[in-house]
Protein backbone atom coordinates (compact mmCIF):
# COMPACT_ATOMS: atom_id res chain seq x y z
CA UNK A 1 0.00 0.00 0.00
CA UNK A 2 1.42 3.29 -1.01
CA UNK A 3 2.13 6.12 1.38
CA UNK A 4 -0.56 8.26 -0.19
CA UNK A 5 -3.21 5.70 0.55
CA UNK A 6 -1.97 5.27 4.11
CA UNK A 7 -1.96 9.02 4.68
CA UNK A 8 -5.45 9.29 3.24
CA UNK A 9 -6.69 6.56 5.57
CA UNK A 10 -5.05 8.22 8.56
CA UNK A 11 -6.59 11.57 7.69
CA UNK A 12 -9.96 9.91 7.20
CA UNK A 13 -9.68 8.34 10.64
CA UNK A 14 -8.77 11.67 12.23
CA UNK A 15 -11.65 13.30 10.39
CA UNK A 16 -14.07 10.64 11.58
CA UNK A 17 -12.84 11.01 15.16
CA UNK A 18 -13.16 14.81 14.93
CA UNK A 19 -16.64 14.62 13.46
CA UNK A 20 -17.74 12.06 16.05
CA UNK A 21 -16.23 14.02 18.91
CA UNK A 22 -17.80 17.24 17.66
CA UNK A 23 -21.14 15.55 17.28
CA UNK A 24 -20.94 14.18 20.84
CA UNK A 25 -19.91 17.51 22.30
CA UNK A 26 -22.54 19.56 20.46
CA UNK A 27 -25.40 17.08 20.71
CA UNK A 28 -24.81 15.47 24.12
CA UNK A 29 -22.47 17.40 26.38
CA UNK A 30 -23.15 21.04 25.53
CA UNK A 31 -26.99 20.85 25.84
CA UNK A 32 -26.62 19.51 29.37
CA UNK A 33 -24.20 22.31 30.24
CA UNK A 34 -26.44 24.90 28.59
CA UNK A 35 -29.45 23.56 30.48
CA UNK A 36 -27.50 23.69 33.74
CA UNK A 37 -26.42 27.25 32.98
CA UNK A 38 -30.01 28.24 32.13
CA UNK A 39 -31.23 26.77 35.40
CA UNK A 40 -28.53 28.63 37.28
CA UNK A 41 -29.47 31.88 35.51
CA UNK A 42 -33.13 31.30 36.39
CA UNK A 43 -32.19 30.64 40.01
CA UNK A 44 -30.14 33.84 40.13
CA UNK A 45 -33.00 35.84 38.62
CA UNK A 46 -35.46 34.29 41.08
CA UNK A 47 -33.17 35.13 43.99
CA UNK A 48 -32.84 38.68 42.68
CA UNK A 49 -36.64 39.02 42.39
CA UNK A 50 -37.11 37.52 45.84
CA UNK A 51 -34.51 39.91 47.24
CA UNK A 52 -36.30 42.85 45.62
CA UNK A 53 -39.60 41.66 47.10
CA UNK A 54 -37.99 41.33 50.52
CA UNK A 55 -36.61 44.85 50.23
CA UNK A 56 -40.08 46.16 49.35
CA UNK A 57 -41.65 44.19 52.20
CA UNK A 58 -39.05 45.56 54.58
CA UNK A 59 -39.77 49.13 53.46
CA UNK A 60 -43.52 48.56 53.83
CA UNK A 61 -43.06 46.98 57.26
CA UNK A 62 -40.89 49.92 58.32
CA UNK A 63 -43.61 52.35 57.27
CA UNK A 64 -46.26 50.34 59.12
CA UNK A 65 -44.05 50.18 62.20
CA UNK A 66 -43.44 53.93 62.03
CA UNK A 67 -47.21 54.47 62.05
CA UNK A 68 -48.04 51.77 64.60
CA UNK A 69 -45.41 52.71 67.18
CA UNK A 70 -46.80 56.19 67.90
CA UNK A 71 -50.30 54.72 68.10
CA UNK A 72 -49.07 52.08 70.51
CA UNK A 73 -47.23 54.62 72.64
CA UNK A 74 -50.31 56.84 72.71
CA UNK A 75 -52.82 54.05 73.41
CA UNK A 76 -55.61 55.24 75.65
CA UNK A 77 -57.65 52.19 76.57
CA UNK A 78 -57.14 50.09 79.69
CA UNK A 79 -57.87 46.37 79.82
CA UNK A 80 -58.00 45.31 83.48
CA UNK A 81 -56.79 41.87 84.45
CA UNK A 82 -60.01 41.24 86.40
CA UNK A 83 -63.43 42.84 86.27
CA UNK A 84 -66.48 42.39 88.50
CA UNK A 85 -69.84 42.32 86.75
CA UNK A 86 -71.45 44.28 89.57
CA UNK A 87 -68.99 47.12 89.02
CA UNK A 88 -69.86 47.27 85.33
CA UNK A 89 -73.56 47.41 86.21
CA UNK A 90 -72.93 50.21 88.70
CA UNK A 91 -70.99 52.14 86.06
CA UNK A 92 -73.66 51.80 83.36
CA UNK A 93 -76.38 52.75 85.83
CA UNK A 94 -74.40 55.85 86.80
CA UNK A 95 -74.16 56.89 83.15
CA UNK A 96 -77.97 56.72 82.88
CA UNK A 97 -78.58 58.93 85.90
CA UNK A 98 -79.89 61.88 83.86
CA UNK A 99 -82.44 62.07 81.07
CA UNK A 100 -83.60 58.42 81.12
CA UNK A 101 -87.24 57.63 81.70
CA UNK A 102 -86.56 53.89 81.92
CA UNK A 103 -83.27 51.97 81.92
CA UNK A 104 -83.26 48.16 82.09
CA UNK A 105 -79.99 46.25 82.29
CA UNK A 106 -79.33 42.51 82.46
CA UNK A 107 -76.30 40.26 82.12
CA UNK A 108 -76.55 38.06 79.04
CA UNK A 109 -73.36 36.06 79.51
CA UNK A 110 -69.60 35.91 79.88
CA UNK A 111 -67.25 34.98 77.02
CA UNK A 112 -63.78 33.54 77.59
CA UNK A 113 -61.73 34.52 74.54
CA UNK A 114 -58.23 33.58 73.50
CA UNK A 115 -56.78 37.06 73.96
CA UNK A 116 -59.43 38.72 76.14
CA UNK A 117 -62.66 38.01 78.00
CA UNK A 118 -65.83 40.08 78.14
CA UNK A 119 -69.23 40.39 79.78
CA UNK A 120 -72.26 41.01 77.58
CA UNK A 121 -75.21 43.08 78.84
CA UNK A 122 -78.60 43.71 77.31
CA UNK A 123 -79.68 47.34 77.73
CA UNK A 124 -83.15 48.68 76.89
CA UNK A 125 -85.07 51.78 77.87
CA UNK A 126 -86.46 55.19 76.98
CA UNK A 127 -84.58 58.48 77.14
CA UNK A 128 -84.17 61.90 75.63
CA UNK A 129 -82.15 61.54 72.45
CA UNK A 130 -79.46 63.89 73.79
CA UNK A 131 -79.23 61.85 77.00
CA UNK A 132 -78.91 58.59 75.06
CA UNK A 133 -76.23 60.16 72.85
CA UNK A 134 -74.32 61.21 75.99
CA UNK A 135 -74.58 57.68 77.43
CA UNK A 136 -73.15 56.13 74.25
CA UNK A 137 -70.42 58.78 74.12
CA UNK A 138 -69.23 57.98 77.64
CA UNK A 139 -69.35 54.21 77.05
CA UNK A 140 -67.28 54.43 73.88
CA UNK A 141 -64.80 57.10 75.02
CA UNK A 142 -64.02 56.11 78.60
CA UNK A 143 -60.61 54.54 79.23
CA UNK A 144 -62.03 51.03 79.60
CA UNK A 145 -62.61 48.91 76.51
CA UNK A 146 -66.36 48.68 75.86
CA UNK A 147 -68.21 47.78 72.68
CA UNK A 148 -71.78 48.69 71.74
CA UNK A 149 -73.45 46.51 69.13
CA UNK A 150 -76.92 45.71 67.80
CA UNK A 151 -78.05 49.25 68.59
CA UNK A 152 -81.66 49.97 67.71
CA UNK A 153 -83.29 53.38 68.27
CA UNK A 154 -86.84 54.43 67.39
CA UNK A 155 -89.05 57.44 68.04
CA UNK A 156 -91.47 57.34 70.97
CA UNK A 157 -94.11 60.06 71.41
CA UNK A 158 -95.70 60.18 74.85
CA UNK A 159 -97.58 62.58 77.12
CA UNK A 160 -96.51 63.91 80.52
CA UNK A 161 -98.39 65.97 83.09
CA UNK A 162 -96.79 69.17 84.41
CA UNK A 163 -98.77 71.39 86.77
CA UNK A 164 -101.99 69.87 85.51
CA UNK A 165 -101.11 70.53 81.86
CA UNK A 166 -100.56 67.66 79.43
CA UNK A 167 -97.42 68.08 77.32
CA UNK A 168 -96.12 66.06 74.40
CA UNK A 169 -92.72 64.46 74.91
CA UNK A 170 -90.55 62.97 72.15
CA UNK A 171 -88.21 60.25 73.44
CA UNK A 172 -85.87 57.66 71.97
CA UNK A 173 -86.86 54.04 72.57
CA UNK A 174 -83.63 52.03 72.41
CA UNK A 175 -82.06 48.61 72.80
CA UNK A 176 -78.43 47.54 72.53
CA UNK A 177 -75.84 45.07 73.74
CA UNK A 178 -72.75 46.27 75.60
CA UNK A 179 -69.56 44.21 75.86
CA UNK A 180 -67.13 45.01 78.70
CA UNK A 181 -63.64 43.57 78.03
CA UNK A 182 -61.00 42.50 80.54
CA UNK A 183 -58.16 40.00 81.02
CA UNK A 184 -55.97 40.95 78.06
CA UNK A 185 -52.25 40.23 77.62
CA UNK A 186 -49.84 41.85 79.99
CA UNK A 187 -48.73 45.40 79.11
CA UNK A 188 -51.43 45.78 76.46
CA UNK A 189 -53.16 48.47 78.53
CA UNK A 190 -52.12 52.08 78.47
CA UNK A 191 -49.97 53.14 81.44
CA UNK A 192 -51.80 54.65 84.41
CA UNK A 193 -49.52 57.68 84.22
CA UNK A 194 -50.80 58.62 80.78
CA UNK A 195 -51.87 62.24 80.54
CA UNK A 196 -55.54 63.08 80.11
CA UNK A 197 -56.34 63.59 76.45
CA UNK A 198 -57.60 67.02 75.38
CA UNK A 199 -61.24 67.46 74.41
CA UNK A 200 -60.21 67.99 70.78
CA UNK A 201 -59.03 64.37 70.62
CA UNK A 202 -62.57 63.08 71.14
CA UNK A 203 -65.67 63.26 68.92
CA UNK A 204 -68.29 65.91 69.80
CA UNK A 205 -70.04 65.19 73.08
CA UNK A 206 -73.42 66.50 71.90
CA UNK A 207 -75.44 65.46 68.88
CA UNK A 208 -75.58 68.08 66.13
CA UNK A 209 -79.28 67.43 65.52
CA UNK A 210 -82.09 65.40 67.01
CA UNK A 211 -83.23 63.05 64.21
CA UNK A 212 -86.54 62.43 65.96
CA UNK A 213 -87.55 66.08 66.02
CA UNK A 214 -88.58 67.60 62.66
CA UNK A 215 -87.22 70.86 61.30
CA UNK A 216 -90.75 72.09 60.59
CA UNK A 217 -93.87 70.94 62.45
CA UNK A 218 -96.98 69.95 60.52
CA UNK A 219 -99.22 71.33 63.29
CA UNK A 220 -98.45 73.98 65.89
CA UNK A 221 -98.39 72.96 69.57
CA UNK A 222 -101.37 73.98 71.70
CA UNK A 223 -101.25 77.07 73.88
CA UNK A 224 -101.13 74.98 77.06
CA UNK A 225 -99.83 77.83 79.26
CA UNK A 226 -102.57 80.25 78.17
CA UNK A 227 -100.04 82.78 76.89
CA UNK A 228 -100.86 85.94 74.94
CA UNK A 229 -101.40 85.17 71.25
CA UNK A 230 -100.17 88.32 69.51
CA UNK A 231 -101.87 87.28 66.27
CA UNK A 232 -105.30 87.12 67.90
CA UNK A 233 -105.24 89.12 71.13
CA UNK A 234 -105.51 92.90 70.78
CA UNK A 235 -102.95 95.44 71.94
CA UNK A 236 -104.65 97.81 74.39
CA UNK A 237 -101.89 100.15 75.57
CA UNK A 238 -98.16 100.84 75.60
CA UNK A 239 -96.96 102.48 78.80
CA UNK A 240 -93.24 103.00 79.24
CA UNK A 241 -91.64 99.63 78.57
CA UNK A 242 -94.86 97.70 79.16
CA UNK A 243 -97.38 96.53 76.58
CA UNK A 244 -100.90 95.65 77.70
CA UNK A 245 -102.79 93.00 75.74
CA UNK A 246 -106.36 91.86 76.17
CA UNK A 247 -106.79 88.09 76.26
CA UNK A 248 -110.41 87.02 76.56
CA UNK A 249 -111.14 90.30 78.37
CA UNK A 250 -108.26 89.78 80.81
CA UNK A 251 -105.48 92.44 80.59
CA UNK A 252 -101.97 90.99 80.35
CA UNK A 253 -98.84 93.09 80.89
CA UNK A 254 -95.76 92.18 78.85
CA UNK A 255 -92.29 93.66 78.52
CA UNK A 256 -89.20 92.88 76.46
CA UNK A 257 -88.29 89.22 76.98
CA UNK A 258 -91.76 88.15 78.13
CA UNK A 259 -93.08 84.88 76.77
CA UNK A 260 -95.97 84.83 74.33
CA UNK A 261 -97.52 81.97 72.42
CA UNK A 262 -94.81 80.62 70.04
CA UNK A 263 -92.26 83.28 70.94
CA UNK A 264 -91.09 86.24 73.02
CA UNK A 265 -91.45 90.01 73.04
CA UNK A 266 -88.39 91.56 71.39
CA UNK A 267 -89.01 95.23 72.21
CA UNK A 268 -91.63 97.69 73.47
CA UNK A 269 -91.33 101.27 72.16
CA UNK A 270 -93.57 103.75 74.01
CA UNK A 271 -92.51 106.63 71.73
CA UNK A 272 -93.91 104.99 68.60
CA UNK A 273 -96.45 102.83 70.48
CA UNK A 274 -95.07 99.78 68.72
CA UNK A 275 -94.41 96.25 70.02
CA UNK A 276 -92.08 93.83 68.23
CA UNK A 277 -92.44 90.08 68.83
CA UNK A 278 -90.26 87.23 67.51
CA UNK A 279 -92.17 84.01 66.80
CA UNK A 280 -91.10 80.46 65.97
CA UNK A 281 -94.15 78.95 64.26
CA UNK A 282 -93.24 75.31 64.17
CA UNK A 283 -89.82 76.03 62.64
CA UNK A 284 -90.77 79.08 60.56
CA UNK A 285 -89.38 82.18 62.26
CA UNK A 286 -91.32 85.42 61.95
CA UNK A 287 -91.18 88.92 63.37
CA UNK A 288 -94.52 90.56 64.13
CA UNK A 289 -94.82 94.32 64.70
CA UNK A 290 -97.98 95.63 66.36
CA UNK A 291 -98.84 99.33 66.02
CA UNK A 292 -101.15 100.67 68.73
CA UNK A 293 -102.09 103.78 66.72
CA UNK A 294 -103.26 101.93 63.60
CA UNK A 295 -104.01 98.51 65.04
CA UNK A 296 -102.09 96.91 62.17
CA UNK A 297 -99.88 93.86 62.43
CA UNK A 298 -96.84 93.58 60.18
CA UNK A 299 -95.10 90.25 59.58
CA UNK A 300 -91.58 89.61 58.38
CA UNK A 301 -89.87 86.24 57.85
CA UNK A 302 -86.62 85.80 59.78
CA UNK A 303 -83.78 83.61 58.48
CA UNK A 304 -84.15 79.95 57.62
CA UNK A 305 -86.53 77.40 58.98
CA UNK A 306 -85.37 75.80 62.20
CA UNK A 307 -86.73 74.27 65.36
CA UNK A 308 -83.49 74.78 67.26
CA UNK A 309 -85.37 76.44 70.09
CA UNK A 310 -88.37 74.17 69.83
CA UNK A 311 -87.62 70.74 71.33
CA UNK A 312 -86.70 70.21 74.92
CA UNK A 313 -83.06 69.17 75.04
CA UNK A 314 -82.49 66.24 77.34
CA UNK A 315 -80.09 66.57 80.27
CA UNK A 316 -76.64 65.06 79.82
CA UNK A 317 -74.05 63.74 82.26
CA UNK A 318 -71.08 66.10 82.20
CA UNK A 319 -68.77 64.44 84.75
CA UNK A 320 -68.95 60.66 84.43
CA UNK A 321 -67.29 58.40 87.01
CA UNK A 322 -64.21 56.42 85.95
CA UNK A 323 -64.97 53.04 84.45
CA UNK A 324 -64.16 50.04 86.69
CA UNK A 325 -60.61 48.81 86.28
CA UNK A 326 -59.29 52.19 85.10
CA UNK A 327 -57.11 54.68 87.00
CA UNK A 328 -59.08 56.37 89.75
CA UNK A 329 -61.79 53.71 89.92
CA UNK A 330 -60.29 51.61 92.70
CA UNK A 331 -61.12 54.12 95.43
CA UNK A 332 -64.35 55.39 93.90
CA UNK A 333 -67.35 54.87 96.21
CA UNK A 334 -69.57 53.82 93.29
CA UNK A 335 -68.24 50.29 92.97
CA UNK A 336 -69.48 47.61 95.35
CA UNK A 337 -69.43 43.83 95.00
CA UNK A 338 -72.93 42.50 94.38
CA UNK A 339 -74.40 40.00 91.99
CA UNK A 340 -77.14 40.91 89.52
CA UNK A 341 -79.78 38.66 87.96
CA UNK A 342 -78.81 36.95 84.73
CA UNK A 343 -80.95 36.97 81.62
CA UNK A 344 -82.57 33.52 81.20
CA UNK A 345 -80.90 31.61 78.38
CA UNK A 346 -82.79 29.48 75.87
CA UNK A 347 -81.34 26.26 74.56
Amino acid sequence: MSNEVINTLILACFLAVAVGGGYYVTQKQQPEEIEALDQEIDAIENRAAELETLIQDEAFASEEAALALPRWNSRYKVLPAELASADVVAYLNALSARGFRTFDLSLVGQTQGGTAHYYTYRVTGQAYFESLFSFIWHVENNRALYRIRDLSVSKLVTQIEEDGVSRQLVLADFSMEVDAFYGGPRDISAPDSMKVLPAAAFPPRRAAVNPFYPYILETLPPNSDDLVDVEKDSLMAVIGGTAVFSRDGDPRQLSAGSRVYLGRVASVDARTARVVVNLNKGGIRERVELDLNTGNRYRQALGGSTLSAGPVRGPVLEDAPPAPGTPGAEDHPLYQSAEIPRTPQTD
